[in-house]
């Protein structure tokens, strides 16, 4: 199943404008967890080397793509806060998580910048995955809109990574065959 839908992402973005396909690969993307993480973003990064697209738009479906990554993170944040109500009074005792630990664990996300620059980091990290944080940050409650800022924040960080290496592997590929 997964591998009929990387190879309808790879269609999608051969024959959809750039901005709509990273706007839909990068909800996809998040929303189907075993979808690799740099599949849409590096993709991309090719695509707009070939359209010899400028930095400044990379810059802008990078924008695009957080957005729809962001608000994939934010289905999972929600599922996270639902779950914590129902399935962990009667499933924490079996992976041995108290509603004492979940707690003890909230007090330490107190709403601080620390929270928030916690955040950006893991979800900067570009071989983390990040639902799980997600539907952690859920069943914290952590703030919406530190969750919301630091998760967009973190993931225009790791969209970058990929859309450069998109973006750069295709130019050195072309380099390295214009020397072969």
């Amino acid at each position: 199943m997964f591998q009929a839908v990387i190879l309808w992402l790879k269609e999608i973005a051969q024959t959809v404008p750039l901005p709509a396909f990273v706007l839909v690969g990068g909800l996809v993307e998040e929303v189907i967890a075993p979808i690799p993480s740099p599949l849409v973003t590096t993709l991309a990064g090719s695509i707009a080397a070939s359209q010899e697209s400028g930095i400044l738009y990379l810059f802008w479906i990078c924008a695009l793509a957080t957005l729809a990554k962001t608000v994939g993170a934010w289905l999972f944040y929600v599922l996270g806060d639902k779950l914590e109500h129902m399935a962990g009074p009667r499933f924490g005792k079996y992976i041995g998580v108290t509603h004492e630990d979940l707690e003890s664990l909230r007090i330490r996300f107190s709403g601080t910048w620390k929270d928030e620059v916690t955040i950006i980091l893991l979800r900067s990290i570009p071989v983390m995955p990040s639902t799980p944080i997600s539907v952690v940050c859920g069943i914290l409650k952590i703030g919406h809109r530190s969750f919301l800022l630091s998760t967009y924040v973190g993931f225009f960080v790791r969209n970058m990574i990929f859309f450069a290496l998109g973006y750069t592997g295709l130019a050195a590929a072309e380099s390295l065959m214009t020397g072969l």
